[in-house]
């Protein structure tokens, strides 16, 4: 199972491959008015924009990580480049 993204992940993967919420949404396949409401919290993110949204970031060699502990909740969460080789104590999310 994927992890959903949140809005401060999406804001910050958005921010490292420098596109505006339009672009973004355009090359997801998203309204603008979903992507800046997810991006808000306004609205909870679906499983089908979820996909989408990590499609652009995985082809963009963007990478989700958290703290690599075992817990339901995301503990250090945040956004990098994909390393060319795998990093050890860093949960891919």
């Amino acid at each position: 199972m994927t992890t959903l993204l949140t809005g401060d992940l999406i804001r910050a993967a958005r921010a490292l491959i420098g596109l505006s919420q339009v672009e973004l949404a355009n090359k997801a396949g998203i309204t603008q008015k979903h992507l800046g409401e997810f991006e808000l919290g306004k609205r909870k993110i679906t499983a089908r924009a979820n996909e989408k949204l990590r499609r652009v970031f995985d082809e963009s060699k963007v990478q989700f990580i958290a703290a690599n502990i075992e817990a339901s909740h995301l503990d250090g969460a945040g956004v990098r480049w994909k390393p060319q080789q795998p990093n050890a104590g860093i949960k891919t999310i």
